[in-house]
């Protein structure tokens, strides 16, 4: 079973001792950055500054900073997420072996975007530039949103079937 929520997962990693709060107040320009890349080379932990300079939100880093503790957060869901990507590239594979696809109408079921009309998301309005935007290198255009879930759809024809979901480094511009 996967996490629900970026919350449960760093949870997870401070119950094992793989996550270190930051409670001093850092700059997202050029500051965390640094602090990130020097424990990301000392193969250090997962990283939660919760004193963001001009931001309301925390904001984590190096959560996939080693092998070890990449493969500790997807233990559950690793084999599920591989198989996925093969059914998305080849269907028919599950005509083939089906046998290799049984979890996947659940793993299916859970992965499908939905709409909702309650819940936190619809609490109160947003907007995207409140989020934590890292600047790392001297050189960056403005801050960024690294790692952000993305999903897109086929404007002509949209569904899960010419869908798209990555994970990329967005820098905003301008507001919602």
């Amino acid at each position: 079973m996967g996490y629900k929520n970026l919350s449960q997962c760093l949870t997870a990693l401070e119950s094992r001792g793989e996550l270190v709060r930051i409670s001093q107040e850092v700059d997202s320009n050029l500051e965390i950055g640094a602090i990130q890349r020097r424990v990301y080379q000392a193969q250090g932990p997962a990283l939660l500054f919760t004193n963001v300079r001009g931001c309301a939100f925390p904001m984590a880093g190096n959560i996939f900073g080693t092998l070890e503790r990449a493969r500790f957060i997807f233990r559950d869901t690793l084999k599920t997420i591989e198989h996925l990507v093969k059914l998305k590239v080849d269907p028919v594979e599950v005509l083939k072996r089906p046998w290799k696809f049984t979890g996947m109408p659940k793993a299916l079921w859970n992965v499908m975007p939905r709409k909702v009309s309650t819940g936190p998301v619809l609490a109160r309005q947003t907007n995207v530039t409140s989020l934590p935007q890292l600047k790392s290198w001297p050189q960056d255009g403005g801050g960024y949103i690294t790692l952000p879930q993305v999903y897109t759809e086929s404007i002509e024809k949209p569904g899960f079937g010419r869908s798209n979901l990555g994970m990329y480094r967005v820098q905003l511009s301008g507001g919602n």
